[in-house]
C-alpha cells in the first residue's frame, strides 16, 4: 500500500499463480528456439514476457477519494464506492484485472450500470484485509 495524498495505492497480488503464468509463457515462446530458430524464439520471447510483465506491473489499485480506480496497463478505469454492495473472496479464473489467480475478491455493485453487466468486479490487492477496511469506512454497507 502506498498513501500519496488523498490516494491510497494498492498494487495487485503476485504469487506462484503470476510466475506459473509467466514461466509456461516463456517456455512456450521459447519453443521456436528449440526447433531452431533460435533468434526469432528470442525476440518473440522478450516481447510476449514485456507485454505480461507490462500488464501484471500495470495492474493496480487506487483508492481515490469516494472512488474505486483499477489500472489495468495503466489504463484507469474508475468505480463509486458507494455503489458496492458485497464484497466476497473468490476462486473464480475469469479474465479480471488481478495479477493472482488464488487471492482474487470479487467485487459487486447494487447498480448493473456500473459494471455494464451481471458479473462482479475481480481484483487481487496486496493486504486484502486493509483494502477491505478502507473501502468499509467509506461505504459502511458493504456486505463481507
Amino acid at each position: 500500500m502506498i498513501i500519496e495524498g488523498e490516494r491510497t495505492v494498492y498494487r495487485s497480488r503476485w504469487d506462484w499463480s503470476t510466475w506459473l503464468i509467466l514461466t509456461v509463457s516463456a517456455v512456450a515462446c521459447l519453443m521456436p528456439a528449440f526447433l531452431g530458430a533460435v533468434v526469432e524464439g528470442v525476440v518473440i520471447t522478450v516481447a510476449f514476457l514485456g507485454l505480461i510483465v507490462a500488464g501484471c506491473l500495470g495492474t493496480y489499485y487506487v483508492v481515490a477519494g469516494d472512488n474505486l480506480v483499477v489500472y489495468t496497463l495503466f489504463i484507469p478505469k474508475t468505480y463509486p464506492i458507494a455503489k458496492i454492495s458485497q464484497i466476497k473472496p473468490t476462486k473464480l479464473i475469469l479474465s479480471a484485472p488481478a495479477t493472482s489467480l488464488t487471492h482474487r475478491i470479487a467485487i459487486s455493485f447494487t447498480d448493473r450500470k456500473v459494471m455494464k453487466s451481471a458479473m462482479p468486479l475481480i481484483i487481487s490487492p496486496v493486504r486484502q484485509p486493509e483494502f477491505l477496511a478502507q473501502l468499509r469506512s467509506i461505504n459502511p454497507a458493504i456486505k463481507l
